[in-house]
């Protein structure tokens, strides 16, 4: 499966290139991540595949909230984080996607589809913040990993603070994810991924009443938050079995 980009939200990109206006205008119709008939499609088949792969289990994913503009803050090991998160979000979602996936017509195609946008890893200085924040500000849902790249062994690294400047400023409530076990699938350290159990779980939403005074703190607590459920024994003991 094609890779998420590895970057937080400070990792924005220039929009991959057209050839020609029809292909403009397929981009444009395709660059949705709406919840359709085919998004809706796609995504029981992915579901469905995952439960056997990774016997895969959503906790808390009723708390997701129906409308209004959220941030997805989620911790990032594999490639396939953004499917698994995803998969339960019946909701439009956008997320970042490495750029050279968009210079294939069917992968990038699936892809808008999907919900996508390009991320170019090489000039991060470009476009994808504004794409974010105007998702968020069309009261959409936008999915984020602010540790800026796959954890090498599962655990938590750096927070960028980008994540929560875009809660501010769009008025987004930040949903914090966890998803354990994928180490175990696929680490940076695999050249091939394996099938192994996954866990993802929904924490409560933080809406932007509840925000602390800045951006550096919002993070903070969203780390914590996620770090007390990764460090949970019982989890630890059900992801060996």
């Amino acid at each position: 499966m094609p890779c998420a980009a590895r970057t937080g939200v400070e990792v924005p990109a220039p929009d991959c290139p057209e050839t020609g206006s029809h292909n403009v205008h397929l981009a444009e119709m395709l660059d949705t991540g709406k919840n359709s008939w085919f998004v809706g499609s796609l995504r029981s088949v992915f579901y469905l595949a995952m439960r056997i792969l990774f016997r895969i289990e959503h906790r808390g994913w009723e708390r997701i909230p129906a409308r209004g503009p959220l941030l997805i803050v989620a911790n990032h090991v594999t490639y396939f984080d953004p499917f698994w998160i995803g998969v339960r979000v019946y909701r439009t979602l956008r997320f970042m996607a490495w750029d050279k996936i968009f210079y294939f017509p069917l992968s990038g195609r699936l892809f808008r589809w999907l919900g996508a946008f390009p991320v170019n890893l090489e000039n991060p200085e470009y476009g994808s913040y504004k794409t974010a924040l105007k998702a968020l500000r069309d009261g959409e849902c936008v999915m984020i990993f602010p540790e800026g790249g796959r954890s090498p062994d599962g655990k938590l690294m750096p927070f960028k603070e980008g994540a929560a400047h875009l809660a501010f400023r769009a008025g987004a409530a930040v949903m914090p994810v966890v998803v354990r076990g994928g180490a175990n699938v696929w680490s940076s350290q695999m050249l091939f991924p394996r099938p192994a159990k996954i866990i993802v779980e929904y924490l409560d939403p933080i809406p932007r009443e509840r925000f602390p005074s800045t951006a550096a703190e919002l993070m903070q607590n969203i780390q914590a938050a996620m770090l007390g459920r990764l460090e949970q024994p019982s989890d630890a003991e059900t992801m060996a079995k």
